[in-house]
């Protein structure tokens, strides 16, 4: 029965029963207390919910990272190793296909487009063929290298530099091992030691060894600020070896 209908017929009963004034006093402090009875065994299990709710928020406010702590976790560099086997993939494991895709495409717009003046040419800058090879580019190393170092890598041939070679002569270049070398007088220079394969399409394979350096910014940590390519280990250039693979294959067993 519901406290209220309970008290109304309780109440009903009074009226039409002669009692003294006192009989009615104790009837109703009766009613009146098994009312608060039942309003105090209700009450304490809705406050014990909400301790229990509100500890719930603020153990899972306390165990989630704050914005700023997930901005810093992602915003975090690369260390020097991981920075520096990621160049080295992107420029010896391939060839990358769908760069020399793009640039093919930006340098037979360039041939099939009179430019007479620097106007013209900056025309160029902001064609869809340009703007997709630059995006391709910098999506690819602007998370290792320096503002400045992307600006001059690609136009200086520091990167993709072996690419059209190998998507000619149908050759697949790939990492086999790489030994990083960090100089003991300027720890922010490495001097890698990098042994790749060559591979054509017939699956003959030659082997090669390379000297590269990379030297890390000071003010942009876990970024390369520049890299070069310091030679090859036997006197032979790369480049030699992909153009003119099959003098090499019998040689390099």
């Amino acid at each position: 029965m519901e406290p209220s209908k309970e008290f109304d017929e309780l109440f009903a009963d009074m009226k039409n029963v002669e009692r003294s004034n006192e009989a009615r006093r104790n009837t109703w402090l009766a009613v009146k207390g098994r009312m608060e009875k039942k309003k105090r065994r209700v009450f304490p299990a809705i406050i014990s919910l909400a301790i229990v709710a509100i500890a719930s928020i603020l153990i899972i406010t306390y165990l989630m990272p704050s914005e700023t702590e997930q901005t810093e976790q992602i915003t975090q560099p690369f260390n020097n190793d991981e920075v520096m086997i990621a160049v080295l993939e992107k420029e010896y494991n391939g060839p990358d296909e769908e760069f020399e895709r793009l640039r093919q495409e930006w340098f037979d717009l360039q041939s099939k487009t009179s430019v007479e003046s620097q106007e013209e040419y900056d025309m160029l800058l902001v064609s869809k063929e340009y703007k997709e090879m630059m995006n391709y580019y910098y999506s690819s190393f602007d998370k290792y290298f320096t503002e400045n170092l992307l600006e001059n890598a690609l136009s200086t041939n520091m990167v993709f530099k072996y690419n059209p070679y190998l998507v000619e002569k149908n050759i697949v270049i790939h990492i086999e091992r790489v030994q990083l070398n960090q100089d003991k007088d300027h720890p922010n220079i490495y001097r890698p030691i990098v042994e790749i394969s060559l591979t054509n399409s017939k699956g003959e394979k030659i082997f090669h060894t390379l000297k590269e350096e990379f030297i890390f910014s000071k003010t942009e940590p876990g970024k390369i600020g520049r890299y070069n390519g310091t030679g090859d280990v036997d006197g032979i250039p790369l480049r030699d070896k992909i153009e003119n693979f099959d003098a090499y294959v019998n040689t390099d067993k």
